[in-house]
């Protein structure tokens, strides 16, 4: 009888390590998904290339890159240019016939967007401060160079 017993007891103990062991493995998955979903909600950010003022002094040009986030989508993304001194905003440059012509991709460049805004009456000089607001990504406190 104590083989007997002994046996039993094997196989319950066989049934609650394999038991902890599944519950284990199931903790360890959706604490892994659990950081994948995590990294995929990041909001989207901005890295300006380049930020500068055109020849006539009517335009500025910035080159960024958006990183994360969805596919940039200029016409269903608010973009502004902010004056930090004023507060004032630049809009986007917009042809009648073509729409916003301000945005478009700089060839050879992976994802770097072209963006031009229009400086009324020549607010902004070379070496005023900006910020570069497309959609919900912004940076800040850039400096405007000829």
């Amino acid at each position: 009888m104590g083989a007997m017993e002994c046996d039993a007891a094997g196989r319950g103990a066989k049934r609650t390590g394999r038991r902890v062991l599944l519950a284990a493995a199931l903790c360890l998955i959706a604490s892994c998904s659990a950081k994948k979903e995590a990294l995929l909600s990041l909001p989207p950010r901005m890295e300006v290339v380049q930020l500068r003022l055109a020849e006539n002094r009517e335009f500025v040009g910035v080159r960024f890159r958006m990183i994360g986030g969805d596919r940039f989508d200029p016409e269903a993304t608010e973009i502004y240019l902010v004056d930090e001194s004023t507060g004032e905003r630049f809009s986007a440059v917009r042809l009648q016939r073509i729409g916003r012509m301000a945005e478009f991709r700089v060839p050879g460049e992976k994802d770097v967007h072209h963006i031009m805004f229009r400086n009324r009456e020549g607010k902004l000089k070379i070496g005023s401060r900006v910020t570069v607001v497309v959609g919900p990504a912004r940076q800040e406190h850039l400096l405007v160079q000829q």
